[in-house]
């Protein structure tokens, strides 16, 4: 006799029982539940923004600062006048000596001769009426030019040498902005053996300074000092200078005078005294 079913126990159906976990509803989807894509992700790693002040960057801003800076300098040195209240005859027309005539009378009496800064500045104020050309013409105001006598200095061989002569225009740009440059002249003269004669005399626009390089200085624009090359676009300004002096330096050329300066004065020798 078989056992009785009341006894046995009912038989599972383990696919009716048992639910499709990926068919339930999303709230009770158990694989989403305890598994997320993003967390099981490998990290990215940080990246690094870029910054403007890299290394080529801080170079470029460096160099732009210095050039600037440079800029500055040189305008700021330009626009600082140099001193001309000390500047013996500067701006003094009285009492002023003629001194053509007195080179002419030197020449016919074979007579040395000797002129101070104060002599050719007393000279320049009362010949010269120095006019403004150019760009600036409608700013400057009461221009006026002077002259400063530099001595030869030492060379390391023991010889002195030349002196020369620093032309200075000075001129008003506003109600009291006042402004310099000057030009350097260094007067050289080929002499005649036989008779210490001056056969040529020339002038070289600069002074014996040089700057790095070995660049001559030819001039100054305020305190600044200009190559002798650059001195080309000041020339305008000292064209009226330059033709006021032109028949003195003829006249002295022709006597055969040698011309010597020294500090604060211009000493002009007739050929039998001049001495080497």
């Amino acid at each position: 006799m078989s056992a009785s079913s009341d006894n046995e126990a009912p038989e599972r159906n383990d696919s009716a029982e048992i639910k499709n976990l990926r068919d339930l509803p999303e709230h009770e989807n158990i694989v989403e539940h305890f598994y997320d894509p993003d967390d099981q992700a490998v990290p990215e790693k940080p990246v690094r923004e870029k910054t403007p002040f890299s290394l080529v960057g801080n170079i470029i801003f460096l160099l732009t600062i210095a050039i600037l800076a440079g800029i500055s300098w040189l305008v700021y040195n330009s626009w600082q006048p140099q001193e001309t209240s000390s500047l013996p005859g500067f701006r003094q027309k009285d009492n002023a000596p003629d001194i053509p005539k007195i080179v002419k009378q030197a020449v016919a009496r074979d007579a040395s001769v000797s002129f101070s800064e104060e002599d050719i500045n007393r000279y320049l104020a009362s010949s010269l009426q120095p006019k403004q050309h150019g760009a600036l013409a409608i700013f400057a105001t009461n221009p006026a030019v002077g002259v400063r006598l530099h001595g030869g200095k030492e060379k390391p061989d023991g010889s002195i040498g030349e002196g020369y002569m620093e032309i200075i225009i000075e001129r008003y740009t506003g109600v009291d902005s006042r402004q310099t440059i000057s030009l350097f002249l260094t007067p050289f003269q080929s002499m005649d053996p036989h008779n210490y004669m001056a056969v040529q005399t020339r002038f070289e626009f600069y002074n014996d300074k040089t700057l790095p390089g070995g660049i001559h200085v030819g001039g100054t624009i305020g305190a600044l000092s200009v190559p002798q090359g650059y001195m080309i676009f000041l020339l305008p300004a000292f064209e009226n200078l330059l033709q006021a002096c032109f028949p003195l330096i003829h006249m002295v050329e022709e006597s055969g005078m040698g011309l010597h300066i020294s500090d604060g004065r211009l000493n002009l020798t007739p050929p039998q005294k001049r001495t080497l």
